[in-house]
Order: C-alpha cells, then structure tokens, then sequence
C-alpha cells in the first residue's frame, strides 16, 4: 500500500464516543497516517495543542461540557490564523448546523456513520490545502523575512561610510538627533592635506589614510559615549556624551590634534596632516542637530593646529560677511565702485610720475566698505576676477583719457594691484597683453603690482606669465616686499622691475634702527638688480628725508597726498608738477 501523501501530519480525533475514536484512529493508521491521536474529553484539547499543534482536527459537535461550537470559538480565539484546519463530525445534517459550523471556521464535514472512502478522501483534500496554504504561507513570511533582513542592511549602508564603516554624515546627524535632548560636545575635525595626498598618491593610499585615521579615534574615544565618523572627505565629525566640562573640552581638543597630527605610515610613506578643530556644545541657543554642527563648523580656526570653540559672535559675524558677498557680485553693475589714484612722487624733483590705482566700495545699504574687508571676501569667493578684469579695464579707459587730454606726461604710468588667484589664471597674461594691445596706450603705460605670497602659490606659473608680460612691455613691481618669501634666489629669476618697501619698515625707520636697516637693504638689492624702489606709507619728512639719502627713487604716502578721485587726481598732478 502507498503511503499517503502527508502519512506524517499531526491528526487528532475528538469525539466524546469511544468507538467512533477507535474507528477513525484504526482507519487513518491502515491508511498509513503515523502521528494520529484519540481524545473524548473536549477539556483536554488545551493539553494537546501545548503539547503538539496540530495539522488536522477532526470534531465531534455533540459533546458534554464543551460542543463543539465552543471548542472552534476557543480555537480561534486563542490560536487564530495558527488554529489546525477542522472537520466536523456529526449525524445531523440540517442546514443550519452546517452554517454554523462553517461560520465558526469548519473547512468541512463528515457525516455519521462514516463512508470510509469518503472521509478519507476528505483527510486528503483538507491536509493537502493545509500544507499548500503553510507551504505559501511559510515562503512568504521568508520573503518577508530576506526583506526585512535586506531593508535593515540597506539602512545600515544608509548611514556607514563605505570606507571606514563608521557613520557617516546622515548616521552622524541621526545619532544626535536622538540624543540631542542630553548634553553633547561637537568636535568638527578639518583635516588639510589629505584631498591633496588622494591627488598625489591615489585614491587607495587616502581610504588607507582613513581607516588608519578612525583608528586612532577609535583607540582615543570610548564608544558609546564617544561616537565618530566622516563628515566629508577631509572633515571628521566627532559627538562626546560625556559632556565634559570646559577644561575638559581643551584637554579632549588638545588630544585629538596631537593624535591626528602625528605622522602615519601608509604603504612606505610617511604622511602628515594639518588640522584645525572647531568646537560647539549643547548648552549654546540651536534650532537642532544640523544648526549645532553648522556652530561646529563656524567654529574652525583658520591656523593648523588650533582649536576654537564657537561663540554667538562668530556666526553674526559669517552672516555679515555673507550679506557683504551678496552685495559684492552686482556692485559693479549698480556703479557702487570706482578707482581712487594715489601718486607716485619721484624723489628726485619731487614730481608726480604715475599712480597707483585703488579700488573702492561705497555702497547705499553698508556705506563705505573698507578694502581690507571686502578684497579677502573677494579672493575666497572667486570674484576678485571679476572685479580684477573691471579694474583692468577701468584703469586702461582713464589712462587713455588722461593722455588725449595731455592731463599726464606721456610716460606716466599706472599700477594695477593684481591678486593670486588673477595671476594664478594661464591666460591672465595672454588676455592682459590681448587688452592692452587694443587700447590707445603706448607700451609700459601699465604696470602690474604682485604680492611674494601670491608668486610662491605656483612659482613656474607665475614666473612664465611675468616673462610673457615683461617682454610686452609691462612694468612688474613686487608689492611689500620684505614681509613675504623674500629670496634672492627667486628673486634674481624673475623680470622685477620695481621693488616696494613696505610701510611696516617705513613707519618707524626715522626712530627704529632694525627698520631703517631693512630699507636700507631693499633699496640696496633693488640697485643690484637694477629695479626702481616705491616706499609705501610716507607720512612724515623724517622719512623722506632718510628716503631720498638711501636712495630711493619714489614714494607714496599721505605726506604727499591721499589716494584721490580722477578729477582731484589731475588737480593735484598740475599743482605739483607745475
């Protein structure tokens, strides 16, 4: 005899009748069932399913102290969808039992006395839809599970660094904010160097560069009061719970630059990174999590190796520095800048033989903005450009007005400061040559002031552009001179031709020897090298007088005149010039 195909389902027979027990117990275990049981008393039903959850019941309807209508209500209150399938036994027929029975949850039914063929084929059809619908149901909650499963390691990657595994900015910022509500120190970690270790080494020395990085916060900081991650590619967000206190923050500040600083060997080298940490703390006024890393971030000294904890100043003094921006970019276009002259006295006549053209902002909202405050924004935005181009151009058009109206000799020449970021640009010399070679202006009427920082950002650049420039009959002068990189060795390479005591020499020269001393020296190398000397700053007549016994060939400064407007300018021109 073949087996049935389900011979191993848990099959309980209840039936207050012990014969119809036995019968049915006799039949299934002929047909081959193995795991079948008899029971009589409808109380022990509990028991049975505690002891082995059935996969089929078969139930008596007429029974003492439980029917069977009572025990499939209990089945489907206490078990639910987990409740073995039910076929009932029972000699009535009428319409209404029926209903009942199926109301209360009965797949089917067998009716007494039992047509052994029928209630065997029934045990099949219901055992087989029984682990059809556990097999489904089984593969779905599987499905749902691998779901689950990969949702949650979706979201895991949602908020790890894939280099490090730490959190990362979104993870960061959701740890806060469930724990904002505490006390929380922010240490935002600006590491310079390494985006330029990734572009001189290679993408895989810099993740090596990472992971040994959160090393090294991982052996400082104990998790969890301490949680890290990477915020950017060269920034570090670290949270503290702790809350330590503000000596505490100075000594935890002080531990990670120290720590981070230190030099790191990856595959053979040795690097080393600068780093700057800006702090902020809970206890300061914020609207939330991003607001507190925004005062971290504020906070960020500009000198490697420092650390500053944010202060309320700090951001209303970024929001004015963003209003001046802003106001910067259409400046120009509202007319709101010009260029002031101040002249540039030849010592020896005491005649004025060029300028040095100044640009200058007065504008309807923030009245006059001083250039010591709005040249920096211009140079860290990018737009000084912009605004270098205009001034170009501004200066060249007044020039040549100037010269058709026999305003100032023919030599007379005008300087135009031109910034790092201009001279930096591989065309600016190319377009500077293209300008004046289209204007009205004889060769060398222009001259370009640079500053020593500004050439030691990219020296070949620089040095090619003042030799394309030099050639074309522009004048180089080396702004203060002195303060920056000085080096004859650089020095002696490039086409100077006029070098600028700065005033900070100039200022006490007539009462510091040390400062008089390093004039003496500048005009001493401009003679070697064949430059023309500009003294910067010239207020008193101690120091022109020292000036001219050095030697030096011109000077600017308030003893002569202020920077002017054009008109004032040529006024001043004729009077001194006579």
């Amino acid at each position: 005899m073949t087996a049935p195909a389900h011979a191993g389902a848990h099959i309980l027979v209840l039936d207050d009748n012990p014969i119809n027990v036995e019968l049915l117990l006799c039949l299934l275990e002929d047909e081959g069932y193995r795991q079948v049981r008899g029971e009589t008393d409808p109380r022990q039903l509990a028991r049975h399913m505690q002891e082995q959850p059935m996969d089929l019941l078969l139930l008596d309807i007429r029974m003492p102290h439980l029917d069977g209508y009572r025990v499939l209500e209990w089945l489907e209150a206490e078990w639910g969808v987990r409740a073995p399938p039910v076929i009932v036994l029972s000699a009535q027929t009428d319409a209404d039992t029926r209903l009942r029975a199926l109301g209360l949850g009965a797949r089917d039914f067998l009716n007494k006395p039992f047509d052994q063929l029928e209630v065997l084929q029934r045990i099949r059809n219901t055992l087989q839809a029984h682990f059809l619908l556990r097999e489904r149901s089984d593969r779905a909650r599987g499905l749902e599970d691998e779901v689950r499963q990969r949702t949650r390691e979706l979201q895991q990657q949602a908020i790890s660094d894939p280099v490090t595994g730490r959190l990362n900015r979104r993870g960061l910022l959701e740890c806060l904010g469930e724990r904002l509500e505490g006390d929380v120190v922010l240490y935002f970690i600006a590491l310079d160097g390494l985006e330029d270790i990734a572009r001189l080494h290679g993408l895989r020395v810099a993740e090596t560069l990472s992971l040994t990085l959160s090393s090294r916060l991982q052996a400082l900081l104990q998790e969890p009061d301490c949680v890290f991650g990477p915020w950017s590619s060269s920034e570090w967000l670290v949270l503290d719970f702790g809350a330590p206190k503000a000596t505490g923050m100075a000594r935890r500040a002080g531990e990670l630059l120290g720590r981070l600083t230190q030099g790191m060997e990856v595959e053979q080298l040795l690097l080393h990174l600068d780093c700057r940490i800006g702090v902020s703390h809970s206890g300061l006024a914020h609207s939330g999590e991003e607001h507190l890393v925004r005062q971290a971030a504020m906070a960020l000294p500009h000198k490697a190796g420092e650390w500053r904890c944010f202060e309320p100043e700090l951001e209303q003094r970024l929001l004015t520095l963003s209003h001046y921006r802003q106001a910067l970019r259409t400046a120009a276009e509202q007319r709101e800048l010009f260029l002031v002259y101040q002249p540039k006295v030849e010592l020896v006549n005491e005649r004025v033989i060029g300028a040095e053209a100044l640009l200058r902002w007065t504008s309807p909202e923030l009245g006059r903005v001083s250039p010591a405050d709005f040249i920096p924004i211009a140079e860290s935005s990018g737009d000084i450009l912009r605004l270098g181009d205009w001034v170009i151009d501004t200066a060249i058009g007044q020039l040549e007005q100037w010269l058709e109206q026999e305003c100032v000799p023919p030599n007379f020449r005008v300087a135009v400061n031109v910034a790092a970021l201009q001279l930096m640009q591989p065309g600016f010399a190319d377009s500077l040559i293209t300008r004046l070679g289209r204007s009205r202006l004889p060769a060398g009427a222009i001259e370009i002031e640079v500053t020593e920082s500004g050439l030691m950002q990219n020296l070949d650049l620089a040095l090619a552009q003042l030799r394309q420039l030099a050639a074309a009959g522009i004048g180089i002068a080396i702004d203060d001179f002195g303060t920056g990189y000085s080096s004859l060795a650089y020095l002696k390479t490039m086409p100077v031709s006029v070098l600028k005591i700065d005033r900070a020499f100039v200022d006490s020269m007539d009462t510091d020897e040390q400062d008089r001393g390093l004039a003496q020296a500048v005009i001493h190398m401009a003679r070697i090298l064949g430059c023309d000397t500009v003294a910067e700053g010239v207020e008193r007549p101690e120091q022109v007088a020292l000036l001219r016994a050095m030697g030096c060939t011109q000077i600017q400064g308030y003893w002569f005149s202020p920077p002017l407007r054009p008109e004032v300018f040529i006024d001043y021109c004729q009077e001194q010039n006579g």
